[in-house]
């Protein structure tokens, strides 16, 4: 006897199998996972310095070394962007800040008390005067 090699359940499951790869753009993923690296990736998703200011964000890390948590402030409604470098059991810097998606006229930073050490576009890394 043959035995059918398209029987209706072996056909079902590779159409399933087909359209799940379609649908959640397998390869299109795989090719940017590939790709990119986890930096860029997240750079990519969260932006340099606008959303949730990923890039900025290790940037200022990176280039100053940052032995201790720092408060991120977002004049935009976003997530807290505070996890991106929060470091568990360790004080925040008390003179020093970093400000994302700046707005002059409706902020909740006064720029007067502080002194601007880094600025790219609307982001800053700020030390109180």
């Amino acid at each position: 006897m043959r035995t059918k090699i398209f029987k209706f359940k072996n056909l079902t499951f590779l159409l399933l199998i087909i359209f799940f790869t379609v649908h959640f753009k397998f390869f299109e993923n795989t090719y940017i996972i590939l790709k990119s690296d986890y930096d860029q990736r997240l750079t990519q998703n969260y932006g340099y310095c606008e959303k949730n200011s990923y890039g900025f964000i290790k940037y200022i890390e990176k280039k100053y070394q940052l032995k201790k948590n720092i408060n991120i402030f977002n004049d935009e409604s976003y997530p807290r962007s505070d996890v991106f470098i929060y470091k568990p059991k360790k004080e925040f810097l008390k003179n020093q800040i970093i400000l994302i998606n700046y707005n002059d006229k409706d902020s909740s930073i006064d720029m007067e008390e502080y002194n601007v050490i880094e600025k790219f576009k609307n982001c800053y890394y700020l030390e109180l005067k």
